[in-house]
């Protein structure tokens, strides 16, 4: 929990957490448990750790149909899963088989790189054809997914206050992909 709390410390809407807390989230989080908490370590110094969280546990999104960018791309999937290890884009009234990464804590970008990698692979093995996270258009996270096939999706996110006086600061955003 240190270093999740350390990751997103300068984040507005990123409410600091506890190991406490981690455990109380992995017990009521439907289709999450400790089995799905990688941790990075080096010589006992945590580096990094990354959650991977099925959303078919909770949720099905069934395609209803895709745009000539997807369909392209899955085409192009297609050809290259003759040779290698790839995911599926999902055809029309097809579900998504997705896992959506939660929590995401790093020391420095390569530890997230390198979870990023193992996560992947474990992904492809069981089948799930997407992984997701949420973050802002320019964040740093980007930069790890060098080599992925990577599909931005805008989001729109609409905040009201519920206190006077308590204002977002100019800083960027945390979101949890959880909290969709």
């Amino acid at each position: 929990s240190e270093l999740i709390n350390k990751t997103w410390r300068d984040y507005d809407l990123y409410g600091a957490t506890s190991a406490e807390a981690l455990a109380q989230f992995i017990n009521r989080t439907p289709g999450y448990s400790l089995d799905n908490l990688v941790i990075l370590q080096d010589e006992g110094e945590v580096l990094g750790c990354l959650g991977f969280w099925d959303w078919n546990q909770v949720m099905r999104i069934t395609v209803k149909e895709r745009n000539l960018k997807m369909q392209i791309m899955g085409l192009l999937l297609d050809i290259v899963r003759n040779f290698r290890p790839m995911p599926r884009v999902p055809r029309p009234n097809e579900s998504l088989n997705q896992w959506c990464l939660t929590p995401i804590a790093f020391k420095n970008l390569q530890c997230f790189a390198t979870l990023l990698n193992y996560v992947n692979n474990k992904a492809l093995l069981r089948g799930i054809g997407q992984i997701f996270f949420v973050c802002e258009r320019h964040h740093a996270l980007l930069e790890s997914l060098k080599g992925f096939i990577r599909v931005d999706t805008l989001m729109h996110l609409y905040i009201k206050t519920i206190q006077q006086g308590v204002l977002i600061e100019s800083k960027p955003v945390f979101v949890d992909g959880i909290d969709l």
